[in-house]
């Protein structure tokens, strides 16, 4: 929530893309939300655009 506040009041909401599982959501959703962060982002890689992909503690459970 913190992060979605500051991306927003710098504007850069417009060009960023937000994947998040939270521990509460379900084990199949917490595994493939790494997954579908990586291919978003190595689409815009791949298509010459600029991609950041920041991980936050995968071992939560």
């Amino acid at each position: 929530a913190q992060l979605v506040q500051i991306l927003a009041e710098g504007n850069a909401l417009e060009y960023s893309i937000l994947v998040a599982a939270t521990a509460s959501d379900p084990a199949p959703l917490q595994f493939l939300a790494p997954y579908s962060g990586c291919a978003m982002g190595e689409y815009f890689r791949d298509n010459g655009m600029h991609a950041l992909i920041i991980y936050d503690d995968l071992s939560k459970q």
